[in-house]
This record gives C-alpha cells, sequence and structure tokens, in this order.
C-alpha cells in the first residue's frame, strides 16, 4: 500500500487545528470589560449595570446574545405561593471564568399568573417547589422580558485573597451558622455568597427591587 502524500498529512493537520480552535473558548483578552463580574456599578441614573448587562432594562434575548442561546426558562412557584420566571445558562464563559448563569425576569404577578394558567406540565422538586414547563410561545415571548435579577455560578472557587484582590473589601460580610459567609457589595449591586465544599455565588440585584 503506498503512502499518503505529505500535503494530506499537513491538510489534515490544518483542518484539526482549526477545528480545536473552534471547540474551544474564545480568546478572552479582548473581552469587554464591563462583562466582568467585578466591574458591576450603578450608572447615574441609578441602573445597575453587571455582566455586560442593565438590569430592569435588559432582556432575555440579549442575555443569549452574549451568552449563548442553550438555554431553559421556566415557571417556578414556591411553598408560599410565590411565583417566579427564571433562565438557566448552565456554561458560559465570561472572561477565563467558566460557570453557569441563573436569571431572574421582570413580570407582574398578573403576567406570572397568565404564564402560569397557560403551563404545558408541572413536577414538584423534593423541596416542595412546583416547576412548570411552558409551551414554545409562552416561552419564546419570555425572551422579551427584562432581567432583574443574575446570579453567576462559577465552576472553580475564588480565593478569599483573589476575590479581595478583584472585588476589594465587602463593605460587611455576614457570617452564618452553616458555615455559609455572604460578602455584600453595594455599590456592584452585588451578594458574593460563600459556602465551603460548594460553589461560590455571586447575585447581582438592583437596590430598588
Amino acid at each position: 500500500m503506498k503512502n499518503r502524500p505529505l500535503y494530506w498529512v499537513i491538510a489534515l493537520t490544518i483542518v484539526l487545528f482549526f477545528g480545536l480552535l473552534w471547540l474551544a473558548p474564545a480568546n478572552h483578552s479582548d473581552i469587554n470589560q464591563n462583562q466582568l463580574p467585578w466591574n458591576a456599578s450603578y450608572d447615574e441614573q441609578g441602573r445597575l449595570h453587571a455582566l455586560g448587562l442593565v438590569l430592569n432594562q435588559s432582556t432575555l434575548r440579549e442575555v443569549t446574545d452574549l451568552y449563548g442561546r442553550d438555554i431553559e426558562v421556566k415557571l417556578f412557584e414556591m411553598q408560599d405561593g410565590t411565583k417566579t420566571a427564571e433562565a438557566y445558562l448552565g456554561s458560559t464563559y465570561i472572561g477565563t471564568i467558566h460557570g453557569a448563569l441563573v436569571i431572574k425576569l421582570a413580570l407582574s404577578e398578573q403576567e406570572l399568573e397568565a404564564f402560569y394558567e397557560r403551563g404545558a406540565r408541572t413536577t414538584i422538586s423534593k423541596q416542595g417547589a412546583r416547576q412548570i414547563q411552558l409551551n414554545n410561545q409562552d416561552t419564546l415571548a419570555l425572551f422579551d422580558y427584562p432581567i432583574n435579577e443574575v446570579t453567576l455560578v462559577p465552576r472553580r472557587n475564588l480565593s478569599r485573597e483573589a476575590i479581595i484582590k478583584r472585588f476589594g473589601e465587602a463593605e460587611e460580610i455576614q457570617k452564618m451558622d452553616d458555615g455559609l459567609e455572604r460578602w455584600l457589595y453595594p455599590q456592584m449591586g452585588l451578594e458574593l455568597v460563600l459556602l465551603e465544599g460548594s460553589n461560590d455565588i455571586l447575585r447581582y440585584r438592583a437596590s430598588n427591587d
């Protein structure tokens, strides 16, 4: 059997190289600095800018434009009757940070109730909360609603030294009996939740909500 010409080897190498580039995370050196978690801030109009989004203004569609379209949208009803519309994006990159995003949408009680009544299927979690699967039309409609809370859950935890270096000293640190710590950065609209042995949680919510 004849050996393949050398140019076949070169061509295959080039294809594999560019294929790996396509699959690998993008170069984050040129990322918009406003998307980085430690650059959240309020503007002169009192709007909270976090992760490249403007809370209570940016829509779920804008979230997908920045962070990807592999997103789930569902309605939840807690045991106390409180209803929320939430979206979950399981894997995305913000700079070099690989993590998940959980987004809450800004809907009125009447709007939530209408979506709830049209729910296609309901399941109950171990904690007793109801999870409502929406029909396709309602799911698409929710992409045009603004977001009022966004939570980043990094895959790798930040050390306390790294947190202080990036975010600065917290205005307040609340230590709970279960070992949980809440680091509060009101100037960033940020609650940073640390729990030993579990993922860190960075929750952004405007102070006027």
